[in-house]
């Protein structure tokens, strides 16, 4: 008899961690980091083999797996985002979120930002 809800209120955890863990967030904007000047740091959360040659001499290159160890060497506060799935971002703006880091924006290497934002200044 008490097995029942124990297996509900489970269930409803996991779908909550899953709805958390995929959800947007509104909050941040999407900006193409080639056509604006982003006055923030830049964070790449790709993995060292995705990604390409030509990266501004000023980008930090930590991949999602390792943030949690190397989160320190980020200088700024002011970060923007380079990353390659949405699950990606989502994970690693929470992160920095939480530990203190303003996320001004992103951007997603699979697909380009359908809202341009051009006149936006960070």
């Amino acid at each position: 008899m008490l097995v029942y809800p124990l297996v509900g209120i489970f269930l409803l955890a996991i779908v909550v961690i899953l709805i958390k863990r995929n959800s947007s967030l509104k909050s941040v904007p999407c900006i193409d980091v080639h056509q604006n000047k982003v006055h923030s740091q830049v964070i790449d959360f790709r993995d060292y083999n995705n990604i390409p040659n030509q990266l501004p001499s000023d980008t930090i290159v930590i991949p999602i797996a390792y943030l949690k160890r190397y989160y320190h060497e980020i200088p700024s506060k002011d970060v923007h985002v380079v990353a390659s799935t949405k699950l990606e971002k989502n994970i690693g703006i929470r992160f920095l979120q939480k530990n203190g880091f303003h996320v001004t924006s992103y951007s997603l290497t699979e697909c380009t930002c359908t809202t341009k934002t051009s006149d936006l200044v960070i």
